[in-house]
């Protein structure tokens, strides 16, 4: 977006690849190669203009719009053992026919609910992310523009910036089934449940879900979201600098609290009047910068923010004889036990086999799969016994895919376990973890720092964690860091894009 905006931008990236946890990676094995996402792998909106996902606009900007399959449902989510899944459809009005399945009281709660979560999401949706940015000047984008969209809000208003259970009361949803179904809905955006998740995200993508009526995964994986964002950016004068680990920020030694620049871990110096950091907030305040650049209580509430969990994961490659996923699906959310809180560290596994919609992904005749679910960090270490360890958590995993392939043990063909210091390591972030566990009505830091120049980006400050809140964070901060003009101008491009697609 800032190279976008006509601004001279570098990228340091640390990894060998771009993307954070979105990138992928290959494997060569006796049957053949096997490629495999790494983090997320539950899109929508990727395509289609909407008030949700900015990406769809920012690359159609870019001029790399994304070729994507698109399908539905998005997955299956099991919620209990012994009993079918359910089909988590994206049209609204199909879910509530899924829901009466398992609970005919929830469904009808849900029913009466739909035409109110629509009309919330219009209202929603009015305010577009692109629209959005931390200063005041915000303020005359939206007297502006937006008043209307800000009218619309009026009667959800008092709910919108509190946790879901709110939300959930206004509704009218009380059923405990689809009160558990909501805090696995949160759970899945936010990684915390519907008591602390802030009722605005969780209408924003319910909302948009049944607005798009599909999901969509990216034709060679998620690492082509990326791929496309690096293009853009070197198509307008961009550049991108792998295996390029930043080891501080430089301040002005006349003014301590002005940020000129990055030094890094080569020794090199590289001079910039604004630096932004996509380190998560533990990791900018203790690493990045000196204790003394900012205020003793803005570096305590920055390092007193709690972190989510991290993950352990399991890529596999797997023999599919005999197996039909194109009617199982790719996407399956396994609660491993029904009388357990959502929350607890490795109830809930995600699976997502993304051969399915990318066949090019594995051998034929063979699918990768890749499950998670989220590891306290606290007691793992290397060294003896680390192996053997993985091994015994990963066991979870592998009785998740049982509940969808029953003999996968005997089918694996390749095996790779990561744990979260696998995650830290890759990562370079702060314990592995998710992201920033803020809960609701505590609200996720904006992008500015007390050092002058330095920005923050990604997925422990505002909106907050997963994939569409830390992109709408890099253009906040791209739209804050830009003049209201050239803001409006953009705008009015975004307008005509979602005009084009008659939106």
């Amino acid at each position: 977006m800032l190279a976008y905006y006509g601004k001279k931008v570098l990228v340091l990236e640390s990894h060998y690849a771009t993307g954070g946890a979105a990138h992928g990676f290959a494997r060569k094995t006796a049957v053949g190669e096997f490629r495999f996402d790494t983090g997320p792998s539950f899109f929508a909106g990727l395509t289609t203009p909407n008030a949700l996902n900015p990406l769809a606009a920012v690359l159609t900007l870019l001029g790399e719009p994304l070729e994507t399959v698109k399908y539905d449902p998005l997955g299956t989510f099991h919620m209990e053992k012994g009993k079918p899944g359910l089909r988590r459809h994206a049209d609204l009005s199909k879910l509530v026919a899924e829901v009466e399945r398992f609970s005919p009281q929830g469904a009808k709660e849900l029913s009466a609910a739909v035409p109110k979560i629509r009309t919330m999401y219009d209202a929603l949706s009015q305010l577009p992310t692109p629209a959005l940015r931390a200063d005041w000047k915000v303020g005359i984008m939206i007297v502006s523009r937006y008043m209307k969209a800000m009218a619309g809000l009026g009667p959800y208003a008092p709910v919108l910036p509190n946790p879901t259970v709110g939300l959930l009361d206004f509704l009218g949803i009380n059923d405990p089934w689809m009160r558990r179904l909501a805090d696995l809905e949160c759970y899945l955006l936010s990684g915390v449940d519907a008591s602390g998740t802030v009722a605005a995200e969780f209408a924003a993508v319910f909302g948009a879900s049944d607005d798009l009526k599909q999901s969509e995964f990216p034709v060679g994986g998620a690492e082509e979201i990326t791929n496309a964002l690096v293009r853009g950016l070197e198509k307008h004068g961009g550049e991108v600098r792998l295996k390029t680990h930043v080891d501080k920020v430089l301040l002005d030694p006349k003014d301590g609290n002005r940020a000129v620049g990055v030094k890094l871990k080569s020794g090199e110096e590289i001079r910039a009047p604004i630096v932004l950091s996509n380190a998560s907030v533990w990791d900018t305040y203790e690493h990045l910068i000196p204790a003394d650049a900012v205020s003793a209580k803005e570096r305590s509430d920055a390092l007193g923010i709690p972190c989510s969990e991290s993950f352990m994961h399991l890529h596999l490659g797997i023999d599919a004889k005999g197996l039909d996923l194109s009617a199982l699906g790719g996407h399956h959310v396994v609660i491993r036990d029904e009388n357990a809180p959502i929350s607890t560290p490795g109830n809930v596994c995600m699976i997502s086999i993304a051969s399915v919609w990318e066949p090019s992904m594995a051998p034929a005749g063979h699918h990768c799969v890749h499950a998670y679910t989220m590891e306290p960090y606290e007691g793992w270490e290397r060294g003896e016994g680390y192996a053997q360890k993985k091994i015994e958590r990963s066991a979870k995993l592998y009785e998740a895919l049982e509940r969808i392939i029953p003999d996968v043990r005997e089918r694996v063909v390749h095996e790779e376990i990561a744990s979260p210091l696998t995650h830290q390591k890759w990562m370079r972030r702060h314990k592995g973890t998710y992201g920033a566990a803020i809960r609701a009505p505590d609200m996720f830091p904006g992008p500015s720092t007390g050092v002058k120049g330095l920005y923050r980006v990604g997925d422990s400050c505002a909106p907050g964690v997963g994939l569409p809140a830390a992109a709408s964070s890099g253009v906040i901060a791209a739209n804050t860091l830009t003049d209201l003009d050239a803001h409006f101008k953009l705008v009015d491009e975004v307008n005509a894009i979602a005009a084009a697609a008659g939106r």
